[in-house]
């Protein structure tokens, strides 16, 4: 009964860390879902703290019980020692050696579910996401600062290459008048000088 509740918690763990698996997936897909992420991540970790919780106090209820059970079992062992000799010496201290085996293994679980429970207690999600969410925000101002300052500079150099060309279309109607002016005064000189001979 007591392995059932804590493999149901385990489950339940199981899939709050599987929600935190697929938020952790969508904290790389846009800067718009990282508030919500950030609710989501605390609602897991208040759950994680919840589960850890319901898991640790089912440990140790567990292992009080064995404590009351094992002690049970030693005094009855003592009692058949009284009793029946020899035979029953030998089994009790094998029960006796088995059952501080058993305690030190439970014992070395709970103190590895403490370690969990203060690891997860440990990591801050709302401030390492906070700081991601800032990080965001610094390329993102960077990025359009960026794009400003190449769009002022291509505004600056088309509005000179316009100037420039109007310059040089300018120009270009000069040298065409004056070219028509020394082709005419040419003409009119061969022409002159035809008609003066």
């Amino acid at each position: 009964m007591l392995d059932q509740e804590i493999n149901e918690q385990l489950g339940l763990l199981q899939k709050e860390l599987s929600r935190l698996k697929t938020v952790t997936d969508y904290i790389d897909g846009a800067k718009e879902n990282s508030i919500s992420i950030i609710a989501e991540l605390e609602k897991v970790q208040q759950n994680y703290a919840v589960y850890t919780d319901k898991i640790f106090s089912l440990y140790k209820n567990y292992v009080d019980d064995l404590k009351k059970n094992t002690e049970i079992q030693i005094n009855d062992g003592v009692l058949k020692f009284e009793t029946t000799g020899n035979k029953i010496d030998t089994t009790n201290k094998e029960k006796l050696v088995e059952t501080k085996r058993l305690l030190e293994q439970y014992k070395k679980i709970v103190e590895a579910t403490d370690n969990l429970v203060n690891t997860l207690e440990a990591v801050d999600f709302p401030t390492r996401l906070s700081t991601i969410d800032k990080n965001i925000q610094a390329v993102n101002l960077a990025l359009n600062e960026a794009k400003q300052s190449i769009e002022s500079k291509q505004n600056e150099n088309q509005t000179a290459l316009n100037q420039r060309l109007d310059q040089q279309d300018k120009e270009i109607k000069t040298l065409k008048t004056i070219l028509f002016v020394a082709i005419g005064i040419i003409i009119v000189g061969i022409v002159l000088n035809f008609v003066v001979k």
